[in-house]
């Protein structure tokens, strides 16, 4: 009888561990996980934690939840994109849509390419993005990297805007935008740009 406890406990142990190594339910909600193949889509919810940033000293302000969900399709431009909307808030955050090159925001009036995918190191590109017109450049390509949702591989994008690191994003095809970071000035006239707010994808649940 011991035996038997002893053993039913090793293989308890070995299932746990292989279900936070593969990201199939370690902190990937219900029948989610990037590993399964599934794509964003209707009713997708992404769940995110979220910091800002003291931008004089860089000491964390203020930590949050933020919970994404797309709750509609909309025809915008002749094409299908996702309504992501910020659930507490109430309030639109994009709209959303994946092409054969990559993630595209419609913003603008516009299209417009965030994350191109497939993609190269030093791949650059300009696209309207937080309120104007960046420069992307593809810093990092299927790095494997562990998150909440397991270890996925991502494209590591930075922004720049006249000659400023702006924004820098960390994109998986399964689950679109995983982290986050922006940099903001310390005052508008300031030519410095210092951290204001991160976003990590804690859960997506399709």
């Amino acid at each position: 009888m011991n035996r038997l406890i002893i053993t039913l406990l090793v293989l308890l142990s070995l299932y746990s561990c292989q279900k936070e190594v593969n990201g199939s339910s370690d902190g990937a909600g219900s029948g989610s996980g990037t590993t399964s193949g599934q794509k964003p889509k209707l009713g997708t919810v992404w769940t995110y934690r979220y910091y800002t940033y003291n931008t004089f000293n860089g000491g964390l302000a203020t930590s949050d939840t933020l919970i994404y969900k797309a709750t509609a399709e909309e025809t915008l431009g002749g094409e299908t994109w996702l309504t992501i909307k910020d659930i507490d808030a109430d309030t639109l955050v994009y709209y959303l849509k994946e092409r054969t090159d990559g993630l595209y925001q419609y913003v603008n009036n516009a299209p417009n390419l965030i994350c191109k995918n497939p993609a190269a190191v030093n791949d650059t590109y300009s696209s309207f993005y937080s309120g104007e017109i960046e420069d992307f450049i593809v810093k990092g390509v299927k790095d494997t990297i562990a998150t909440d949702i397991g270890d996925i591989p991502m494209n590591y994008y930075e922004t720049h805007y006249n000659g400023h690191l702006i924004d820098q994003i960390w994109f998986n095809t399964n689950a679109w935008i995983v982290w986050k970071q922006v940099n903001r000035k310390i005052f508008p006239q300031s030519i410095s740009y210092n951290k204001y707010s991160t976003l990590y994808l804690k859960k997506i649940d399709y």
